[in-house]
């Protein structure tokens, strides 16, 4: 074989590969961020709740989500999990700035030192931009983020700056304090459209 089939052969097979990885991370996205139908309703409760409970606690928040190009908002990262690519992750209600649902994440391996307290978290993702937002949508986003804590003994938070464009806020399910880094390469995404129906 001459290199310049060597070349083409390599070339044939690098672009296989990547459609391949391409394939299996748009399957696993679509088969995995959705919870199952009949948990589907309570799932969206828990996370309509932990929203209002970020809001309560976080002043200036609902501006913040208002003004932003859509946000993530995960009830239970431990508890509305199930094994994925080796290890548990969290679900995830995905809204539109007006507060409509326009899909479904999952997380992986949430974070960098997230102290969790042994019940697990709540945490709420921010977008900044349409940009941000799209790549978001595709599962390319990537980088890493601080999570805000909100809650516990000190009392009510801030509001969240960006970083990597997007803000983050991260509590203890029982009030506990919660912080670390969430690395946003771990996030993915699927339309209402593409969740199973069954």
């Amino acid at each position: 074989m001459n290199p310049t089939s060597l070349r083409i052969t390599h070339v044939v097979l690098s672009s296989t590969l990547l459609l391949s990885s391409a394939a299996v991370v748009s399957q696993l996205a679509s088969c995995n961020t959705a919870p199952s139908v009949q948990d589907r309703v309570s799932f969206i409760k828990e996370a309509s709740e932990s929203k209002a409970r970020f809001i309560r606690e976080t002043p200036g928040l609902e501006k913040q989500l208002s003004e932003s190009a859509g946000y993530a908002v995960f009830p239970g990262v431990g508890q509305w999990g199930v094994i994925f690519g080796g290890g548990e992750f969290g679900r995830a209600v995905v809204y539109t700035p007006a507060g409509t649902q326009e899909g479904w994440a999952a997380i992986t391996n949430p974070s960098i030192g997230l102290q969790l307290g042994g019940q697990g978290l709540q945490m709420l993702i921010v977008f900044q931009t349409k940009a941000v937002f799209d790549e978001f949508k595709t599962n390319v986003l990537t980088g890493s983020a601080a999570g805000t804590a909100v809650g516990g003994e000190s009392g009510t938070s801030a509001t969240a700056a960006y970083s990597n464009g997007v803000a983050v806020y991260v509590t203890g399910q029982k009030g506990m304090m919660a912080g670390g880094m969430v690395g946003l390469q771990y996030i993915r995404y699927s339309a209402l459209a593409d969740a199973p129906v069954q």
